[in-house]
C-alpha cells in the first residue's frame, strides 16, 4: 500500500468529530467521516495507530506463488487536529509518523520518518434536523503535502520505502449522515489527484467511496451528556485507483480496485473523549498486473475535546 494510500486514510480519519449530544450520540465511524458537526467554541487532538500487513502476491487479481517472500508492513501513528473556525466550518491538519518494513529474497529493509503533513477544510452544506433524526451533508477539501521522505543520498528510495508520495495532492470529498438516536448511516465520495510525477512516473487519481451502519449497544436512553457510550460499526471501504504513467505510458503493475470490509468498536466514556478500534479485512483485490495485495490492517485511536467553557 503506497504510503500516500495511508496519507489519505489518515486524511479520512481526521474528519471525525468527538462530542455526543442527546440527539447525535450515536457515534462516529472509524475510517471514514462523519458530516456530523463540530461545536464552534472546541479544539481537539487525536493520535491514531494503524498497522498495515501485505504479503500476498497478486496478479489481476488472483493470488500466486510468492516465491521471494515479499512482504510489506507499514506503521502509521497520526496527530491530528481540528479547529471549529464557524459552526458551519471545520479546518484539520495533521501529520504522521511511518514506519515501513521491507522483506524479499532473504533481505529486511527498514525506513521511518515523518509521512505527508495535510490539511483540509469542512464545509457544512446542509442540516435538518428533526425528532425522528438528523441529516447532514458537507463538503471536505484539502491537500496533502510532500513532507515525507522520498530519496536518500540524492537517489529515489523504492516505492515500498518512501515514507511519502512527494507530491501535492488535492482532494474533494462529499460526505452524508443520518443518525436517528441508536442507529447511523454515512456514506462518502471522494476524489483526490497529484499534481506532479516523482523520478517521471505520475500516479494514477484515486477515487474513494464508504459506506457505513453503525448501531449504539448501550445505553438504550441516554440520561446525561455524562452517560458512558458504546457502538459497534460496519464499514464498506473502497478505492479505485487508476494506473500510473511515466513519461506518458502507462505502467501496467499499477492501479486496481480494492473493498474493505471494517468491523469496528467505539467507546465514548465521557462527553469528551472517545476510543475506538477496527479491524480491516479485503473483500476484493481486483489490482492490474502483478503487485502486492493488502491482507488486513488494525487502528486502535483516541480522540478528546477541549471545552474552554466546560462541557
Amino acid at each position: 500500500m503506497p504510503v500516500r494510500g495511508i496519507a489519505a486514510a489518515l486524511c479520512a480519519l481526521l474528519l471525525i468529530s468527538a462530542r455526543p449530544s442527546p440527539g447525535r450520540a450515536q457515534g462516529m465511524p472509524v475510517h471514514m467521516p462523519t458530516a456530523l458537526p463540530l461545536p464552534l467554541t472546541e479544539s481537539g487532538v487525536r493520535l491514531l495507530y494503524q498497522h498495515f500487513e501485505m504479503g500476498s502476491l497478486l496478479r489481476n487479481g488472483r493470488v500466486v506463488g510468492n516465491a521471494d517472500g515479499l512482504r510489506v508492513g507499514v506503521d502509521a501513528l497520526a496527530l491530528m487536529v481540528p479547529y471549529g473556525v464557524t459552526p458551519q466550518t471545520i479546518l484539520m491538519a495533521g501529520i504522521p509518523y511511518v514506519r515501513k518494513t521491507v522483506e524479499g529474497s532473504g533481505s529486511r529493509r527498514t525506513n521511518a520518518g515523518l509521512g505527508d503533513a495535510f490539511l483540509l477544510v469542512k464545509q457544512e452544506l446542509s442540516a435538518r434536523d428533526f425528532v425522528a433524526g438528523n441529516r447532514r451533508l458537507a463538503l471536505f477539501a484539502g491537500l496533502g503535502l510532500p513532507t515525507g521522505e522520498t530519496e536518500a543520498d540524492g537517489d529515489l528510495l523504492p516505492v515500498p520505502l518512501r515514507l511519502g508520495g512527494g507530491t501535492v495532492d488535492l482532494t474533494g470529498q462529499l460526505v452524508y449522515s443520518y443518525v436517528n438516536d441508536r442507529t447511523g448511516v454515512h456514506g462518502a465520495a471522494a476524489y483526490a489527484t497529484a499534481t506532479s510525477a516523482v523520478g517521471e512516473v505520475r500516479v494514477g487519481d484515486r477515487f474513494r467511496y464508504d459506506l457505513a451502519f453503525g448501531y449504539r449497544i448501550f445505553p438504550s436512553v441516554y440520561r446525561s451528556l455524562r452517560d458512558l457510550s458504546l457502538a459497534v460499526y460496519l464499514e464498506l471501504n473502497g478505492t479505485v485507483e487508476a494506473v500510473a504513467t511515466q513519461r506518458h505510458q502507462t505502467l501496467p503493475d499499477s492501479g486496481g480496485h480494492t473493498v474493505m470490509l471494517s468491523p469496528g468498536l467505539q467507546l465514548l466514556p465521557l462527553p469528551n473523549w472517545a476510543i475506538d478500534a477496527s479491524l480491516q479485512l479485503p473483500l476484493l483485490r481486483d489490482l492490474h498486473g502483478t503487485q502486492l495485495g493488502q491482507d488486513w490492517s488494525i487502528a486502535v485511536g483516541v480522540r478528546t475535546v477541549f471545552f474552554p467553557f466546560g462541557p
